[in-house]
């Protein structure tokens, strides 16, 4: 399976319409599909904006024919209660059949918190998603009212009745063992965030490792999200120091976009430019970047998803159209 290169818009650094038009671009470019974020809050104060991506997604495939369009990740168990969010995706994908594909998590304190009494622990968390998604494919998959009783969730004689088209693919979001076994087990896909070597030594094993207990057979993703910027090294750099564009994946239980704001802030300002040029994966020209997606190919990963959260996204769907995507 040779690496595909899809987009993520993000859905904070623009408007809804200004990210429907570059991921038109982005298409027209040669990426292999669109995926957005979905969040309520915005992991960082400084970004403007936070679709709601269930409307944005039904107009983007309107707009946008035959790729493949998916969310980074959704958490459908505070904000979204299952059946609801179970309605709305077979929506999508009765208008637009086998085009979505659904990225899960267990949530984040700045999108969720709010939407709870309290905040559980990963492990209660990584238990609910289990029972959300066995709530979302049962109603997918029964034209007649079901109940369910688990331990998280209870539900009474409730049916979805616009049905979904085609099987609709789960991308379990994963960083550590067990995450990633339990992604193995029950999501078909696995989705993460970390360098080459933490998916070739940790990711894939432990997702293998659920597969294999859960006896799957036949073709996955390993999908990979990062963030890549193309321009002037020393202009994107300052640019990031003046946004604190730089996200502290270790604040996931931070309720509040300024605290973690400052938090980047801080950790922006001990870098040097150099580690800041590092971080953020910025090239001056594209095809600087194409080794370093070489071995995320090598690490076992079979699709990238782009962010560009500096400078001119469409100078770099247009950089990444001529010097990156062909080289794959």
């Amino acid at each position: 399976m040779s690496l595909e290169i899809h987009i993520n818009v993000g859905g904070c650094f623009q408007t809804p319409a200004e990210d429907i038009e570059l991921a038109k671009e982005a298409v027209d470019a040669g990426f292999d599909g669109v995926w957005i974020g979905d969040h309520f809050h915005p992991w960082l104060d400084n970004r403007p904006y936070t679709h709601n991506v269930l409307p944005w997604l039904g107009a983007l495939m309107n707009e946008v024919p035959e790729v493949p369009v998916g969310t980074s990740v959704s958490c459908p168990l505070f904000r979204y209660e299952p059946p609801v969010f179970a309605q709305a995706i077979a929506t999508l994908d009765n208008m637009f059949p086998g085009r979505f594909e659904l990225g899960v998590g267990v949530g984040e304190a700045l999108n969720e918190s709010p939407f709870t009494d309290t905040w559980p622990e990963w492990d209660t968390r990584a238990e609910m998603l289990v029972e959300s998604i066995e709530i979302m494919r049962e109603l997918w998959n029964t034209q007649d009212y079901i109940t369910y009783e688990g331990e998280h969730y209870q539900y009474e004689d409730i049916q979805v009745f616009t049905p979904p088209k085609s099987d609709i693919d789960i991308n379990w979001a994963a960083w550590g063992p067990q995450s990633s076994q339990l992604a193995g087990e029950y999501a078909d896909h696995v989705l993460t965030a970390g360098g080459p070597d933490l998916i070739e030594d940790q990711v894939i094993p432990n997702f293998e490792k659920g597969r294999e207990s859960a006896g799957k057979q036949g073709s996955h993703h390993v999908t990979d999200e990062i963030v890549a910027n193309v321009g002037d090294p020393d202009e994107l750099v300052a640019e990031a120091r003046e946004r604190g564009e730089l996200i502290p994946i270790d604040e996931l239980d931070n309720p509040d976009p300024r605290s973690i704001q400052s938090v980047a802030n801080d950790r922006l300002a001990e870098m040097s430019d150099e580690e800041a040029q590092e971080a953020l994966l910025i090239a001056e020209d594209a095809s600087e970047l194409v080794e370093t997606f070489e071995a995320f190919e090598a690490a076992g990963v079979t699709r990238l998803l782009v962010t560009f959260n500096l400078g001119d996204p469409s100078h770099a769907v247009e950089e990444f159209g001529e010097k990156v995507l062909p080289e794959f």
